[in-house]
């Protein structure tokens, strides 16, 4: 077959792959006719090489030819170096036309390869050997337009532009935007300003919001603290038999006789031998009830539950509403009757100073001088209280190397354990009270949420008064203490060294 070679150019020779459809004198048309469909960057070829063109074939002498071939290989040319400028086109009506996209060529070690090899054109017509359906490179496509049509010229390129296109590595001159008017301005800062006033607005609405629904519960606790302090009263008002709750008539009703009535309006109420009198109404709303907590000086007065589950009054009330306020309550591990030498009981901390909020007055001199006795009385018994011990504990091991100082147990089995303990007590409480504490004497402890650090327990923990002892505590003798003992995190967070980092950690068991 007879080859053809680029004008002026040192390339590898072409071979021709001519049809008859390309008309010169010194090349013979090729002997093998093929049936498959013509390549993508040929035009159709006719029956028989004799025949005449079909309609629509484009004729070239092999000067045009020539010129064809330089055209393809200046644009495969243009297409290895990005900023040379385009070829045009050979005036011919015919443009072919470089698809670069996914299609990159070998460049030096210091430039990145951006996909397969190009392949040239001289190359791609010198491997004809292949069946004419796999002779096909995306890169390259014929296409015949008007060049007096533009918008055909346009048409048939691959994408928007035949002079800039995606991915190619051409830079795409970007339309330049136009500045905004004074009115657009003016409209987007209204609408910035709306935004924030809308935004403010709705963080004002929420803010008040919460503080209404604080300060509803506040009320409602309030109110449920006097309903309870009511139901107490009842039971000692003098009532005539005949008139059951009606409180204007003096006569004074019998024990025997005021429980026969309280039997008749809770028929379905047990009520345990040995119930104070006073409670009954109080049991029977709730028989978890089991002892009513008071300390006048700081104005707290609450009922005390306990049920087998130390957290189900975490969030529920004595009438069982829920609320975050919850109920007061002894530990599961206690006995009412009679007491154990230590008897938890453990409420919510609230910031408005309600349930074991009140106790933040234990803190400091004042505070303690304001309620030093508190009576903590159960369903069988009253008791009064001295109060001889505050101080600030953790509740997870890591806020003290691993320790958690154990003041919620309910036992000791030693008078030796006992007064280890009161020795620890006495090291960690804020101040020494003058109350003198022995061995034999039962415990009252109260626990609470504290904001020293987080996790931290306010406890405050009073010795029972003793029979024939006066329930009054000489409150000139408090002292501070001027280094009470804190767990680790205390001083981690004021920045102070530990002066107990290496003291013993006492244990209860």
């Amino acid at each position: 077959m007879k080859k053809i070679y680029e004008d002026g150019v040192d390339r590898p020779q072409i071979e021709d792959i001519s049809s008859g459809a390309f008309d010169f004198t010194d090349t013979e048309p090729l002997q093998t006719k093929r049936e498959a469909p013509p390549s993508p960057i040929r035009t159709n070829r006719p029956q028989q090489p004799d025949e005449a063109p079909a309609e629509g074939t484009v004729q070239l002498t092999q000067e045009q030819l020539q010129q064809l071939l330089a055209l393809a290989a200046r644009q495969t040319e243009t297409a290895d170096r990005p900023d040379a400028e385009p070829a045009d086109d050979n005036g011919l009506g015919t443009r072919i036309l470089y698809q670069s996209k996914d299609y990159a060529h070998e460049e030096g070690p210091d430039e990145p390869t951006r996909g397969p090899k190009k392949k040239s054109l001289s190359s791609f017509l010198e491997d004809d050997d292949a069946p004419a359906d796999d002779v096909f490179d995306p890169r390259f496509r014929v296409a015949e337009v008007d060049e007096t049509d533009e918008e055909a010229l346009y048409a048939s390129a691959p994408f928007a532009s035949d002079r800039s296109l995606p991915d190619s590595g051409f830079a795409v001159e970007e339309p330049e935007e136009e500045p905004p008017t004074k009115e657009e301005v003016v409209r987007d800062a209204h609408v910035g300003r709306t935004v924030v006033l809308v935004l403010s607005l709705l963080a004002i609405l929420f803010s008040v919001g919460v503080l209404l629904r604080e300060y509803k519960l506040h009320l409602d606790n309030k109110r449920f603290e006097e309903d309870v302090s009511d139901l107490i009263l009842q039971t000692n008002e003098a009532v005539p038999q005949n008139a059951p709750g009606d409180v204007g008539n003096n006569l004074q009703l019998t024990d025997e006789q005021q429980w026969a009535q309280l039997k008749g309006e809770f028929p379905n109420v047990t009520f345990p031998r040995g119930l104070q009198l006073k409670y009954a109404r109080l049991y029977a709303t709730n028989q978890d009830f089991v002892g009513y907590l008071e300390a006048p000086g700081i104005n707290m007065s609450l009922p005390v539950v306990q049920s087998t589950d130390d957290e189900e009054y975490l969030n529920k009330n004595f009438y069982g509403k829920s609320t975050k306020y919850g109920c007061p309550f002894m530990s599961f591990l206690n006995r009412a009757e009679p007491l154990d030498y230590n008897t938890l009981v453990f409420g919510h901390h609230m910031n408005d100073r309600t349930i074991f909020g009140a106790l933040d007055h234990y803190k400091t001199l004042a505070g303690y001088k304001m309620s030093p006795v508190i009576s903590f009385n159960t369903l069988y018994h009253d008791y009064q209280w001295k109060v001889f011990a505050v101080f600030i504990s953790n509740s997870v091991p890591e806020d003290d190397n691993g320790y958690v100082f154990p003041y919620y147990f309910t036992a000791l089995f030693s008078d030796q354990r006992k007064a280890e303990y009161l020795a620890e007590l006495k090291q960690r409480s804020l101040y020494d009270t003058g109350v003198d504490v022995q061995v034999t004497d039962p415990l009252l402890t109260l626990s609470t949420c504290s904001h020293e650090f987080d996790d931290a327990r306010l406890v405050v923990i009073a010795r029972l008064v003793r029979q024939g002892e006066s329930a009054t505590v000489d409150t000139s003798r408090v002292t501070l203490n001027a280094n009470p003992r804190y767990p680790q995190v205390y001083y981690d967070k004021k920045k102070l060294a530990n002066p107990y980092a290496t003291a013993s950690r006492w244990n209860a068991g």
